[in-house]
């Protein structure tokens, strides 16, 4: 979730400058951190999240579409 927040805000404010004040209001946050997890491949759960989606999508499409 912090993240998603750096990465829909770094062009505004950069990395450093949002870790560095996350930080001081007690979300503690490196830089690289940041730039780990956005290189990081997806999770084997993530991935399954995914799968999981697209067949609750067709089960709601084919019982609930009017």
């Amino acid at each position: 979730m912090v993240i998603d927040f750096i990465d829909l805000y770094k062009s505004e404010y950069g990395v450093g400058t949002m870790c560095r004040v996350l930080s001081e209001h007690g979300c503690s946050i490196a830089s690289s951190i940041s730039y780990e997890a956005r290189n990081r491949a997806a999770s084997r759960q993530a991935l399954r999240d995914e799968e999981l989606k697209i067949g609750v999508s067709r089960v709601q499409a084919e019982n609930y579409s009017v």
